[in-house]
């Protein structure tokens, strides 16, 4: 792989049941990982999380949820370690830079060289014994298709004064976390201003002030758990802001973040500016490359563990994300007729009922937009419509285009084909 390469990797809920039982004889690549963590998960009186990875019958995230959610996020932090494993042993691609999302920093730490696969655990073990004795309130956290801004006049017109924005994760998608009967209410005044929302799968409220006395419970705690000093310049700290240096207690920063909101945003484009043009999802799903793409449209995302799949699968899927073939392509935006990206975007607003300004041309119609299926093939017509190409509306198939401008694309290639270029008039 080419210089320029980050791993992501992900926090609560991206898992899928035995995610590596069909990787054979792989497998033992990755079996010392997840085994150094079960040694220590066992001292903690938790199931082994092995089976979780490499057992098709594995269960499902909603039981784990309900039943076993502290195995699960071991298991979790497991399968981005084993991944990273197997992405540098087996098939020689290395990170330039790694940065985490919530739980998953304690796997970018281990990567980083912080802490060992199993002190890794250690460290998220500790986290769970914490939040056993200094409970957050009962709640979870809601995403909010709005910025930042949007996000916090939604909590303050609730009177959610028990919840705060707790993830920054693109221009318009925020994390907001908070007790039950708040989002309740910040829903509704969501739903009511037209604002798609969707409740996480995660255990409870996280990254907010409402955690200070079992963060300062912590600190203590996780002075247990042994360190190095990481790689220089190669964890990306979405706290600090810059990368972790070996004069900087870690320790205080797991602590801290423990209270503040994730800036994943920022933090993407920060390593798009130190020359990161690859993306690779270091966990099951792909979330954070979804965001990715939503935000920084030129860049290459690769997500191998999108679902459980055999070593042929992951193969075909590293050969098909060359950074130094696809970053030289251009852009949706770049090819697209500006006319009609502005078109649209314009198609878009309306439908949607956003602000043109949110409806950007590298805006995520998933990650960004909240854009479902029924919508997607709503707008798709109306925008085909709109450019007299109402004969292909049969041609499209909804879900095609990732963002505003990749649709926009799609509509310059037929309206280049000999299409007729008439728009209509509004």
């Amino acid at each position: 792989m080419t210089s320029g390469v980050a791993f992501l990797f992900p926090g609560q809920g991206s898992y899928v049941p035995g995610v590596f039982a069909g990787i054979g004889a792989d497998a033992d690549r990755i079996s010392a990982r997840v085994a150094e963590i079960d040694a220590v998960t066992a001292e903690f009186q938790l199931e082994p999380v092995q089976p979780l990875l490499f057992s098709p019958d594995a269960p499902a995230l909603a039981q784990l949820l309900e039943s076993d959610h502290e195995r699960l996020d071991v298991a979790i932090l497991a399968t981005s370690i084993a991944l990273a494993e197997l992405l540098e042993s087996r098939y020689e691609m290395r990170p330039d830079h790694v940065v985490g999302h919530s739980l998953g920093e304690f796997g970018a730490l281990a990567v980083a060289g912080v802490f060992t696969p199993g002190e890794a655990a250690r460290a998220v073990c500790e986290r769970h014994a914490t939040l056993r004795k200094a409970p957050p309130p009962e709640g979870g956290m809601l995403a909010v298709n709005a910025d930042t801004a949007r996000a916090e006049e939604l909590i303050a017109s609730a009177k959610a004064e028990a919840s705060a924005v707790s993830a920054r994760n693109a221009p318009s998608q925020t994390v907001i976390s908070g007790t039950e009967a708040d989002l309740v209410k910040v829903r509704q005044l969501a739903r009511e201003a037209e604002i798609r929302t969707s409740r996480l799968h995660v255990p409870g409220p996280f990254h907010v002030p409402q955690l200070a006395d079992a963060s300062a419970l912590y600190a203590r705690t996780m002075r247990n758990v042994r360190m190095s000093a990481p790689r220089e310049r190669f964890f990306y700290s979405h706290g600090l802001g810059r990368f972790l240096t070996a004069r900087d207690d870690v320790v205080d920063l797991m602590v801290a973040d423990m209270t503040r909101p994730v800036r994943f945003h920022d933090a993407v484009r920060a390593l798009n500016a130190e020359g990161v043009t690859t993306f690779v999802e270091c966990g099951a799903l792909d979330v954070l490359t979804r965001i990715v793409s939503g935000s920084l449209p030129r860049a290459v995302t690769l997500a191998p563990l999108r679902e459980a799949m055999d070593t042929s699968d992951l193969s075909a899927r590293l050969r098909t994300a060359q950074p130094s073939a696809a970053a030289g392509e251009p852009t949706p935006t770049a090819a697209a007729d500006a006319e009609v990206l502005e078109g649209v975007r314009a198609v878009c607003a309306e439908i949607l009922e956003y602000p043109l300004d949110v409806v950007t041309a590298d805006a995520d119609f998933q990650a960004d937009l909240g854009v479902d299926s029924l919508a997607m093939t709503e707008l798709q017509e109306r925008a085909l419509r709109r450019f007299d190409l109402q004969d292909r509306v049969h041609d499209a198939t909804a879900g095609t285009y990732a963002t505003v401008a990749g649709l926009a694309l799609y509509i310059t290639g037929l309206l280049r084909e000999g299409a007729t270029t008439g728009a209509e008039q509004r």
